[in-house]
C-alpha cells in the first residue's frame, strides 16, 4: 500500500504557509505545537513538518526570517509609497529576502489585508458579537496589526509611546516619510479612537 503522506516538492506558496501555521502554532515560550501544525497539513506528518522546517533554516541561515505583523505593515507601507519597486523595497528590510519572497508575500498580504479591514469597521461600529465569530487567526492578525498602527499613529500626533522592536527600527519619535501617507490614508477611513475602546471590549471578552 502506498503512502499518502509520501515525500513530495515543497512550493513557495506552501513553504509561506508553513511558516504563517508555525508562527500562530508557536507558544508563549517559543516551541512550536507540531500536532497542531499538523492539522493544517494532513497530507504530511508532523515529523516531516519539522524536518520541512528546520531544512528550510539550515538551507537559509542568511534569508530565512519568520514574518511577524510588524514585518508585513512595513511592506505594505513600502509599496504604497514606492510601488513594486522590489529591488528598492528589499533594501528596507534589516534581514536578507528576495524580491520573489516580496512580491510572493505582498500578493497574500493584499488578500489578507481587505479582511483585516473589514474586521477592524466591524470593531470600530462596535459589532462585537459578529467579530467573535471571525476566524481566531484572522482576529488575532486584525489585533496586532491595529496595535501596530495605534503606536505609529501616536508617534504621528507627537505623543510618547512605549516603543516596540518595529518602532525602535522605524524611529520612536517621529514617522519616517515612508509611514505618512499609508498613515494618513487608514485614519482617513477609520476612527482610531473608537477601534482603540472597542478593541478593549473585544479582548476583554476573548479572555474570559
Amino acid at each position: 500500500m502506498s503512502n499518502p503522506k509520501q515525500y513530495k516538492k515543497w512550493t513557495e506558496s506552501e513553504n509561506l504557509r508553513l511558516d504563517e501555521t508555525v508562527k500562530q502554532c508557536r507558544t508563549k515560550h517559543g516551541t512550536i505545537n507540531w500536532k497542531q501544525v499538523q492539522i493544517y497539513f494532513p497530507e504530511h506528518t508532523s515529523l516531516q513538518l519539522k524536518s520541512q522546517f528546520s531544512n528550510k533554516q539550515l538551507a537559509n541561515p542568511k534569508t530565512y526570517h519568520s514574518w511577524t505583523e510588524s514585518d508585513l505593515y512595513k511592506l505594505m507601507i513600502n509599496v504604497l509609497t514606492h510601488g513594486e519597486n522590489w529591488s528598492y523595497i528589499k533594501t528596507q528590510f534589516n534581514f536578507e529576502v528576495e524580491e520573489s519572497t516580496l512580491k510572493a508575500r505582498w500578493y497574500k498580504y493584499k488578500r489578507d489585508h481587505e479582511e483585516l479591514k473589514r474586521v477592524l469597521k466591524q470593531i470600530e461600529v462596535g459589532q462585537i458579537n459578529q467579530v467573535q465569530q471571525v476566524d481566531k487567526e484572522v482576529l488575532q492578525s486584525a489585533q496586532n496589526y491595529f496595535h501596530t498602527v495605534e503606536n505609529r499613529a501616536a508617534v504621528y500626533f507627537g505623543q510618547q509611546i512605549q516603543p516596540t522592536e518595529y518602532d525602535l527600527q522605524m524611529g520612536p519619535t517621529k514617522l519616517s516619510d515612508v509611514e505618512i501617507k499609508p498613515m494618513e490614508m487608514f485614519l482617513s477611513e477609520f476612527d482610531l479612537e473608537e477601534i482603540k475602546k472597542n478593541i478593549k471590549i473585544l479582548e476583554s471578552m476573548l479572555t474570559q
